[in-house]
């Protein structure tokens, strides 16, 4: 699938959408960091660390979210 995008797959769709839109903004992030200077991964521990602590926030993003599409939605409607 090169040059078109990335792939995401997970075992929810809440997840996989979690998913989509943080490798987006680590990308981002990563970048940027790149441009100033060397970077420094995490270690696999951290990484472990990491993603039990991304699974907490996964409902928390995802009804912050879906919020903001029923907002806008509701405002297209009138």
């Amino acid at each position: 699938m090169r040059g078109h995008g990335s792939t995401v797959v997970a075992d929810t769709l809440k997840k996989a959408v979690f998913r989509a839109v943080y490798t987006e903004v680590n990308a981002r992030t990563q970048a940027e960091a790149m441009r100033i200077g060397e970077i420094n991964p995490l270690t696999p521990g951290e990484a472990v660390n990491t993603s039990r602590s991304n699974e907490t926030q996964v409902d928390r993003a995802w009804n912050l979210w879906k919020k903001a599409a029923q907002d806008m939605h509701a405002k297209l409607l009138g």
